[in-house]
């Protein structure tokens, strides 16, 4: 069981990594924020063409600056660590395009909904969050 909670919680890792993901964590919850910010204040009169603008272009400078953080984590972190990261994120990019393309034939032929931006995102974290603990424990 310990070993699953020091999966989960980084525990492993060195003081530097650990405050280096602390940046991601924040970075990439700044981003969420915002992301549902714009997505729900379209219910609200300021969500019109200027507001909209600035809107955008400050959720993509946080998801730039998230984007930074992390190549800037991956670039610092040590061997295996790398290793566990990209195999997660190759985990869950594949995964992402199976699901959703199996999902998108289905979603044109009517036997599902259309497809939601948000499942993509939470497809993503998903599998990258399982991708990242599995190989935790693998190594440990």
């Amino acid at each position: 069981m310990n070993k699953y909670i020091e999966a989960i919680f980084n525990q492993s890792l060195p003081l530097r990594d650990i405050e280096n993901a602390k940046q991601i964590m924040l970075w990439a919850f700044l981003w969420a924020i915002s992301l549902i910010a714009i997505k729900y204040s379209s219910q609200y009169e300021w969500y019109q063409d200027t507001g909209a603008v600035i809107a955008t272009v400050l959720h993509s400078a946080i998801g730039i600056k998230l984007i930074l953080k992390y190549k800037h984590f991956l670039k610092e972190l040590e061997e295996m660590e790398r290793k566990i990261q990209l195999d997660a994120l190759a985990l869950s990019t594949g995964a992402t395009i199976v699901i959703f393309s199996s999902y998108s034939i289905l979603a044109d032929s009517g036997v599902l909904s259309p497809l939601s931006p948000s499942l993509l995102i939470i497809t993503m974290c998903i599998t990258y969050s399982i991708g990242l603990i599995v190989g935790r424990i693998r190594l440990a």
